[in-house]
């Protein structure tokens, strides 16, 4: 079973795209927020989806999401922690190739999740490296939990630190094209002109 975890923010006023807020205010944050996953999900059509979601507001992710999905609360104190949480259930559950996608990048589309499941048929790890630095798409076969510990979340540097442990563990990589992800409005406007010609198209 291929799975695509969806590690989401519930949608809460000031909680989403605090560096976004700071040029268009929380309530164009949280609107901009809800806009990109909207369109990342109608391009992801035939994947598994399971959102994993912080903090405690399910009832605010099925309102906003629909009830079709499975969702998962994330447990644990940084990032770090909340995926090797959630990795580790997803392959307790039956999970046999795990895909960690943000709800922030517009660029991934069906495509995009195929081509990540086919590279790890030949690699231990499939990345989809940021503009930033950093990534916006993770793929394993198996738990790999010192994938996600020691990592500086939020710079420019996650990236490249993931590929140092891959070569330390004698993992072999896949990369995927590189994106940009939405973290300010400079992204912002890139990103919308994209989708807009998507929709329109």
């Amino acid at each position: 079973m291929n799975v695509v975890s969806l590690f989401l923010k519930a949608p809460i006023l000031g909680a989403v795209k605090t560096r976004l807020a700071k040029s268009m205010g929380d309530e164009g944050a949280l609107m901009t927020y809800c806009e990109l996953v909207e369109f990342l999900l109608k391009r992801i059509p035939e994947a598994k989806v399971h959102v994993h979601y912080t903090p405690d507001a399910l009832s605010k992710m099925e309102d906003w999401l629909g009830p079709n999905y499975l969702y998962r609360l994330q447990k644990g104190g940084g990032l770090g922690d909340r995926l090797i949480h959630s990795m580790q259930w997803e392959f307790e559950a039956g999970c046999e190739k795990l895909i960690f996608l943000g709800g922030d990048c517009p660029f991934v589309d069906q495509a995009r999740l195929d081509e990540a499941f086919a590279a790890l048929d030949k690699n231990d790890v499939v990345i989809g490296p940021a503009i930033d630095g950093g990534y916006y798409l993770i793929g394993i076969k198996q738990s790999r939990p010192e994938l996600f510990n020691g990592i500086d979340w939020g710079t420019e540097s996650v990236c490249e630190t993931t590929l140092s442990i891959c070569e330390r563990e004698g993992l072999s990589v896949a990369l995927l094209k590189v994106e940009s992800d939405v973290d300010d409005l400079e992204s912002w406007e890139k990103a919308k002109t994209f989708m807009r010609s998507t929709s329109s198209s």
